[in-house]
């Protein structure tokens, strides 16, 4: 099956951790700029009214800007917790196909194991026995004794079937 879901772990750790230094670089600037406005005061711009128009509007300047940055900051970490979730989900959600999948392989193995298996088993030995009087090799295989027909690849594809008994 060539289309495949699946969760590329090293890659996700790598991303994981950008994510990570990109919220906390923001944050940082966030602060910084903070920092830069509450520093604009009346005693660094002096009394005149164009210097102290001058320091108000810097300080009102990074204000909007460490708001603006803190919202990016607040933003980055909302994405980092709904991609956290929606990967827990999804590893779960692979665990339980696999579970699904190894239950799927246990109900199989069960049908193999079964009174009707060992019957039908018994049956075709009987009929390969009668031809092998004959000198031949019996030419009738029963579907369900041709050997196993399911499998539980690694690539994710569903269990193959044989038909079924065909009436003559």
């Amino acid at each position: 099956m060539a289309d495949q879901a699946g969760v590329d772990s090293e890659k996700q750790v790598a991303a994981t951790a950008h994510v990570v230094e990109s919220g906390d670089a923001v944050t940082s600037s966030a602060q910084g700029s903070s920092s830069l406005g509450a520093a604009q005061k009346t005693m660094f711009w002096g009394q005149e009214n164009g210097p102290q128009s001058m320091g108000d509007t810097s300080a009102a300047l990074f204000d909007k800007i460490s708001k603006v940055l803190a919202k990016e900051a607040e933003l980055i970490s909302t994405f980092e917790a709904q991609i956290n979730a929606t990967l827990k989900d999804f590893t779960g959600t692979e665990q339980d196909n696999k579970l699904q999948l190894a239950k799927i392989q246990e109900a199989l193995n069960r049908v193999d194991k079964s009174d009707a298996a060992v019957a039908a088993k018994a049956a075709q030995h009987e009929l390969d026995k009668l031809f092998g009087t004959f000198g031949i090799k019996s030419p009738i295989q029963l579907p369900m004794q041709s050997g196993p027909t399911h499998s539980t690849s690694s690539a994710g594809s569903a269990p193959t079937t044989t038909p079924g008994p065909r009436k003559y």
